[in-house]
């Protein structure tokens, strides 16, 4: 293989994970530090862009930033549990955002349920 094509490989998908475009509503509940180690929450609306087992992406019209932790409540017919991701990047999609997150501290269970998700969404 050249070299060409090899970069075009390498650079047009950096995802392990195949990524399913699901369009639902989502609630979020973000989280951010205080002083002298409290925290304090709050719930934002969004709606999911897509989801793998590594991975979502989420558009708001709220601003978050990087690093920052939320935990993604799905609508009921999903039957997923609440999920926790940190911001990985944000994209500025006219008047939202979108944000790549994440999945982190997923129990073996968690993943299999979102495993399950995926494999009837496809």
């Amino acid at each position: 293989m050249n070299a060409q094509v090899g970069k075009k490989l390498s650079g047009a998908e950096r995802r392990r994970n195949t990524r399913v475009h699901l369009d639902i509503p989502l609630h979020l509940s973000v989280h951010q530090w205080e002083q002298e180690g409290s925290f304090t929450g709050q719930t934002i609306e969004g709606s999911l862009y897509d989801l793998s087992e590594s991975g979502i992406q989420i558009v708001s019209s709220f601003p978050l930033a990087q690093d920052m932790f939320i935990v993604i409540h799905f609508p009921q017919e999903a039957e997923l549990p609440p999920i926790t991701a940190r911001v990985i990047r944000i994209e500025n999609d006219n008047e939202k955002f979108r944000y790549g997150c994440m999945l982190s501290g997923l129990a073996p269970y968690v993943r299999l349920k979102i495993e399950e998700y995926l494999a009837s969404k496809l």
